[in-house]
């Protein structure tokens, strides 16, 4: 069975132009090659996080600057660095050294690695991409790749147009969400169009097997560390399988049902794992926001952006009160994109589809503007209020676009060519098209009179080669192009299906490319990592920890094995952060906790933390890394022997010893300790004492006292701490979250089940993934 399967997926001649699939496989290494041979080409462009953030550099420069263009190459959100880079190397590292990732020891004072989800630790394979050398980049390729397959191999699924189909897996390849968020929330795209094709497999299919991809497709969307965006895709893939569902005919509804429901259960066991020490976490943890319902409406520049992505510049281009806008875009649609999906409703082909998603994206939309009623209604889905659902239901609304897209497609690919007895166009379509027109006409005039007053701030603003103007007209030039581009397909007579394809589909996935490729403008040289400070920090450090203020951004101490207090995450133990604000200001901001952020009352960790180095130095930090000539205020007043001494310097960085520390292992005055590693210690008492262990307790934590079992207790309120008998004993310490052996049982029976959802089809023995992926529809 499983060489007949192999057989059968490999076979892609038979419907998979093989053409298309190198197509698919090599435009998104060609689009990032300049960066992929960076290294042997001169002055190293990179998008590399570490660069960009100067992690530990010997000099550093603007953010935004270093590029042909000012922005940043590729991503928004710095989490693609501090969480997907520093975390997903630390998981990859674990793996590749037999550890189980449940611990990090390297932020804040030791939290869970698997339970914060983020850091995708059982994302298996491909997660290990980010501990190979330019993993990041890798990871990205790797996705976008695998995005266009499963997209291509679920358009093939509904039948349409092999031309269509390449079209559309082009564009999710290239979408918006690609472009712009090399974070989190590009990680479950590529499973999403796997999960509809699995959907799609079981129409009209009788037996109990047929739902493996469904199962494939949410077990990776599950694993991929980033539930906001998998549960708002998981969403679209729920209402494709209640629409399938209701298309059955009425014997088969609840069959149908029924092997939904078993490929979402084996999902949900693959996932099992991941979403045990997930959940164990959060009874102890602290989300912020996520406690309560975020009604949060899109920033009112963004709207603009959707359409015309730079219309406002590059990323952060303009004055630090305009930077709402693009924290608040999670990608955008570009202009032809949504003309292409309005045009699907005039087609006849699966109506109830078309309807299905035009109504879903109309439903995110009025969501993302807080619209009275609609927002109440959708905050009632479980799960939906508690998301920055304004941001990060782009990917959904582009996967639906991206669908209604290619059925537009299919049907310019279906109209006749005129003639006499069959005229290729009707008034009724010529009357869609002017609509359309007039549609779209009107939200650009209206998005237009509601960025005013954000042209007026940027009118007085230039930075780099292009003016504001510049940028404006650029954008308004590309997508007006393609837009026309488009609308000649529809309106030139004469033209065949061929020409129509040449010219709507050229024009839109040309749009694609180019707003995609824009960002990677800003690619930039690499900067010099100063490897004597982190030779410096390795040698000096020991057990104890360190804390930086911007030199080492948040939780690039996983990164480089260095134990620090930084930390940049949601969730994060309730009990640090009640910790941080008892210590260092209620004010404190829990999420970025890097050493810079302002407080509301204008005031940084600097002023709050290292003009009380006793506080830091209770923590058990013993040093503190610092921008040079950095010198906190209340140091002079302090005791000599009391002050921070400094052990390095250079043109960028300061490296100072903390006077006190407290120790990693800390047995009192009457024991001796010897410690072997973070987890183990000799401790020799003169008499019964107490072992402070300087790492966060958490239910999970055992210890073992010369192989006697012990779970530790814990001291104020944050650390470890154990009674040990008088003499020479050895201590063991052990993270196993609770409940992750039961996490492995599902984990085992879904794989063993997901065999099953594979099996060959018992009328022509052809497996149920190369049904609906390889042979055509099923059904």
């Amino acid at each position: 069975m499983t060489s007949r399967f192999l057989r059968n997926s490999l076979s892609i001649k038979p419907r998979w132009p093989l053409w298309h699939c190198v197509l698919l496989v090599a435009l998104p290494l060609c689009v990032h090659l300049p960066e992929l041979l960076g290294p042997l080409l001169p002055g190293h462009l990179t998008s590399d996080p570490r660069s960009i953030l100067s992690v530990a550099t010997t000099t550093r420069r603007n953010w935004l600057e270093g590029g042909l263009l000012p922005g940043l190459p590729g991503w928004v959100d710095g989490c693609a660095g501090v969480i997907v880079q520093a975390l997903g190397r630390l998981v990859a590292r674990d793996w590749m050294h037999g550890i189980l990732p449940t611990w990090n020891p390297y932020d804040g004072v030791g939290m869970p690695l698997a339970g914060e989800y983020q850091p995708a630790a059982f994302f298996m394979p491909f997660v290990l991409l980010l501990g190979l050398p330019g993993g990041l980049l890798l990871f990205k390729i790797t996705l976008q790749v695998l995005a266009g397959l499963c997209m291509y191999a679920f358009l093939r699924a509904l039948a349409l147009d092999p031309r269509a189909v390449l079209v559309g897996a082009l564009l999710w390849a290239f979408n918006g969400t690609f472009a712009w968020a090399t974070d989190g929330p590009i990680q479950p795209l590529a499973f999403a169009p796997l999960a509809l094709l699995g959907v799609e497999q079981l129409r009209g299919r009788p037996t109990g097997q047929g739902w493996g991809c469904l199962a494939l497709g949410l077990g990776w969307l599950l694993l991929a560390g980033f539930p906001e965006t998998a549960f708002l895709l998981g969403t679209l893939v729920f209402c494709w399988a209640v629409m399938r569902c209701v298309q059955q005919p009425y014997g088969t509804r609840l069959g149908f049902a029924l092997r939904v429901l078993a490929g979402g259960c084996v999902a949900l066991l693959l996932a099992l794992p991941q979403l045990v020490v997930f959940f164990d976490y959060l009874s102890h943890a602290w989300i912020g926001p996520h406690a309560g319902v975020m009604d949060i409406p899109h920033p009112m520049p963004s709207w603009i952006m959707s359409l015309f992505p730079y219309m406002h510049g590059l990323a952060f281009y303009g004055p630090a009160t305009l930077y709402a806008a693009w924290w608040g875009m999670g990608g955008y649609w570009g202009l032809t994109l949504p003309f292409l999906a309005l045009m699907a409703i005039w087609g006849q082909r699966d109506r109830p589809a078309r309807g299905l998603l035009v109504g879903y994206v109309l439903a995110c939309v009025a969501k993302q503007a807080n619209m009275p009623g609609v927002t109440a209604l959708l905050d009632m889905v479980p799960g939906i209020g508690r998301t920055y659902f304004h941001r990060l239901c782009y990917p959904a609304e582009e996967l639906a676009m991206i669908v209604l897209a290619t059925f537009t497609l299919d049907d310019l690919c279906r109209l006749p060519v005129q003639g006499v007895e069959k005229p290729w166009w009707t008034r009724g379509r010529l009357s869609g098209l002017a609509l359309v027109l007039l549609c779209l006409g009107c939200v650009c005039g209206v998005l237009w009179w509601w960025d005013a007053p954000v042209r007026t701030i940027l009118d007085g603003y230039s930075h780099g080669l292009l003016s504001s103007m510049g940028y404006r007209v650029l954008s308004v030039l590309i997508g007006v192009v393609a837009l026309l581009g488009c609308v000649l397909a529809f309106v030139v007579p004469g033209v065949g299906a061929r020409g129509r394809m040449l010219l709507a589909g050229g024009s839109v996935v040309g749009e694609s490319l180019v707003l995609f490729c824009i960002p990677l403008l800003s690619l930039r040289p690499a900067l010099p990592v100063d490897t004597v400070l982190l030779t410096t920090l390795q040698r000096e450090i020991g057990l104890n920890r360190f804390v930086s203020l911007g030199v080492l951004p948040p939780n690039y101490g996983a990164y480089y094995g260095l134990a620090s207090i930084n930390h940049n995450g949601v969730p994060m133990p309730a009990a640090w952060i009640a910790r941080l604000q008892r210590d260092f200001g209620a004010d404190l901001d829990p999420v970025t906790f890097d050493g810079i952020t302002s407080t509301r009352q204008g005031h940084t960790f600097l002023a709050n933390a290292l003009a009380h180095p006793a506080r830091l130095e209770q923590l058990g930090v013993a040093l503190a890394v610092v921008p040079h000539g950095t010198v906190a205020e209340g140091w002079q007043a302090l005791p000599v022997q009391d002050r921070p001494v400094l052990i390095y310097s250079s043109g960028a960085n300061d490296l100072y010893r903390l006077a006190h520390p407290a120790p990693y292992f800390d047995g009192g005055p009457d024991c001796k300790v010897t410690s072997v590693g973070r987890d183990t210690a000799r401790v020799l008492c003169a008499r019964p004492a107490t072992l402070i262990r300087r790492e966060l307790m958490l239910p999970g934590w055992t210890a073992s006292i010369n192989g006697r079992q012990v779970v530790p207790g814990m001291q104020d309120g944050l650390f470890q701490r154990l009674s040990l008998p008088a003499g020479q004993v050895e201590v063991h310490f052990a993270f196993t979250p609770p409940g992750l052996c039961w996490g492995w049982f599902g984990f085992c029976a879904g794989l063993l089940l997901l065999a099953f959802g594979f099996r060959p089809h018992r009328a022509d023995g052809r497996s149920a993934l190369t049904l609906a992926g390889v042979y055509g529809p099923a059904g």
